[in-house]
């Protein structure tokens, strides 16, 4: 669509604009939308999921579909490199429509994602990534009433399409975890999910704590949900922040829990014994003189 690309050009043309004349008040403004869900699963028996992208802005605004492929690492996802999708895209198997659209303030547009007609579903889980793209149908630079400048910046987001074959299992384990230190002086606790099933795994991971004392009740200490496994990364670092400067003493339960097709699965769990801190040595009187 053009008017992305001369959003862009604008928008490049504007940031050098701000280190020419200070004078002028620029004033950024998202171009505003919500999607959900966060990520679909389609197989054979399932050949069609759907995405719901949302207007929430006074605005109007045009977006357009387009498939990437990602690489997942420990953290995240960068680019993946031409010999690692031939055997990890999805695209080439789904169809997505439509392609571009034009939302009224506060309308609703569905995009769909189909397995293409009379295509085989691969043995193994492939994955690509659904990028949606928006930007404000209307002049991207525009004078404010208080005499400065608004900018319009588009925005971008991608949700992953993962395609499953017949069979398989999607299974997890917990491994290195370690109790870290932020620099505000809370705890975190940062552990290690490796996948090794035939599908990767997705689910929340929460850390529990039973005190030490009896009839304490158990306390959930942090959450964190929509973690997946994939299997192209040898391990998904995970962060949990317990917002403790101390934990008490009992018994630290981590679990990592299934959601949406995996939901009620248990992928893994691990319980660590936290020690009541040993008691200072009493403090020696100076002598007597």
């Amino acid at each position: 669509m053009k008017r992305f690309l001369a959003v862009r050009a604008v928008f490049n043309k504007a940031v050098a604009a701000i280190f020419l004349s200070i004078a002028i008040c620029i004033s950024p403004v998202r171009a505003e939308f919500v999607l959900s869900p966060l990520r679909q699963v389609i197989t054979k028996d399932a050949p069609v999921a759907s995405f719901t992208v949302l207007n929430p802005s006074d605005r109007i605004l045009e977006g357009r579909v387009t498939w990437i492929d990602l690489t997942a690492t420990q953290t995240g996802y960068t680019a993946a490199r031409p010999e690692d999708r031939a055997a990890l895209s999805a695209a080439p198997f789904l169809t997505v429509s439509p392609a571009q659209f034009r939302l009224e303030p506060g309308a609703q547009t569905i995009i769909s994602v189909r397995l293409r007609e009379h295509m085989s579903v691969p043995e193994t889980e492939r994955r690509s990534h659904l990028l949606i793209e928006v930007a404000a149908a209307r002049t991207p630079i525009r004078k404010t009433k208080q005499g400065g400048i608004e900018l319009d910046i588009g925005l971008g987001v991608s949700a992953p399409v993962i395609l499953r074959g017949p069979r398989g299992k999607a299974r997890a384990s917990i491994e290195e975890t370690k109790l870290l230190r932020n620099s505000q002086g809370s705890l975190e606790l940062q552990a290690m999910i490796q996948s090794h099933g035939v599908y990767s795994s997705y689910g929340r991971l929460t850390a529990l704590m039973q005190p030490a004392e009896s009839g304490a009740p158990s306390l959930v200490l942090a959450e964190r949900r929509n973690i997946a496994g994939y299997l192209d990364a040898p391990m998904r670092q995970v962060t949990l922040p317990l917002n403790l400067a101390v934990l008490p003493p009992g018994k630290l339960e981590l679990r990592y829990e299934g959601e949406a097709e995996f939901e009620g699965e248990l992928f893994a769990r691990r319980i660590f014994t936290v020690a009541p801190p040993e008691p200072s040595p009493p403090e020696e009187l100076p002598p007597e003189h």
